[in-house]
């Protein structure tokens, strides 16, 4: 069997970035293998989620204990970025914070509930005010779990 080559026929426009690049190459190397029947170099079926909390050892202990079950494809340090990137990449789920800047999980929820209806929605938070958990499932969230849930815990709440 005999390789053909593959003419990319990409834009000849320069890319500002690497991403840029890499971005006009996938969509290309999907396209190509969609017509072929083939999965593409993003063909990850895990759900697609966000996770956002100002704390960056938080961030990053929520996404080693989650990258198993998902394909995180975006991680935020605030509200506004949190909602900026929920409607970008339309996640199935988002793991929100309540104490963060740009008005925290009061001012993420009800943005992409409105952005991104599809996408489910967990708040986490280091206590249980009850005011603020009736006013967050009332926005659009679907979950409210206290920080230290576990993995499992996050999975259900993500997925149910």
């Amino acid at each position: 069997m005999t390789m053909q080559p593959v003419r990319l026929n990409l834009p000849l426009r320069r890319a500002s970035s690497l991403e840029d690049l890499l971005d006009a190459l996938d969509a290309k190397g999907n396209a190509m293998n969609s017509e072929a029947g083939q999965p593409g170099r993003n063909s990850d079926v895990r759900p697609r989620l966000l996770i956002a909390d100002d704390d960056a050892f938080m961030r990053s202990a929520l996404s080693r204990q989650l990258e198993g079950s998902f394909n995180i494809v975006a991680v935020a340090e605030d509200a506004t970025e949190a909602i900026e990137l929920a409607e970008k990449h339309r996640p199935d789920g988002a793991v929100i914070d309540v104490d963060m800047p740009g008005g925290g999980a009061r001012q993420a929820v009800p943005q992409i509930a409105m952005r991104s209806p599809d996408t489910r929605v967990v708040v986490l938070s280091g206590d249980e005010y009850q005011p603020i958990v009736l006013e967050l499932l009332s926005a659009g969230a679907m979950a409210y779990l206290r920080k230290g849930a576990t993995g499992a815990e996050l999975c259900e709440a993500l997925t149910v």
